[in-house]
């Protein structure tokens, strides 16, 4: 997938769309979710990838390079619960925010909320994959927003490997172990 849709009329997703963009107000304090609202409307999300327990997005921001935002979440059926995402974005406000989200994640999180509305099963995609994290409920006082910069200790999950990628790429890969000249 590339550049964001917008949905329009009354699309299929909407009540999905509409809890996603409630669960980006509540990882986000009002001024980032403010300025997260205002980089969305104005198509600062240029590209947004659904996979399997993973949606990344590139977000235009004030550099020339984009940001890029990843939102992992456990399996399970429909929008994700606070506790069962986790964040992370390469800005610098990324770095100190505790336990909010910066804008760049709440513009990517209303552009995914568009796709979900136009699209659907996107939502049932994203919720598909496997646990990225060990989950394990929140102590009490304990933050639900897990930023993995945050916990430097913490070992990196694995990268998912999509069974139709891998496929491709056995296909693709030259024949008989062939070195490219």
């Amino acid at each position: 997938m590339s550049k964001p849709r917008r949905p329009y009329g009354n699309p299929p997703g909407r009540l999905p769309a509409t809890m996603l963009k409630v669960l980006a107000a509540e990882l986000s304090d009002s001024a980032r979710l403010g300025r997260g609202k205002e980089l969305w409307a104005t198509d600062a999300v240029i590209d947004v990838v659904v996979g399997r327990g993973t949606v990344t997005a590139e977000v235009q921001g004030s550099r020339r390079d984009p940001y890029v935002v990843t939102l992992e979440t456990e399996p399970g059926e429909g929008p994700p619960r606070k506790a069962e995402l986790w964040v992370q974005c390469t800005c610098p406000d990324d770095a100190n925010i505790g336990s909010r989200a910066c804008k760049h994640v709440v513009a990517a999180m209303f552009a995914l909320a568009d796709e979900v509305a136009v699209e659907p099963d996107l939502l049932e995609r994203w919720r598909s994959g496997r646990a990225r994290h060990q989950a394990q409920p929140p102590a009490p006082g304990e933050r639900h927003l897990r930023l993995v910069r945050d916990a430097p200790d913490a070992p990196r999950p694995e990268a998912a490997v999509d069974p139709s990628l891998a496929e491709i790429s056995g296909l693709l890969a030259a024949p008989g172990g062939a070195a490219p000249p």
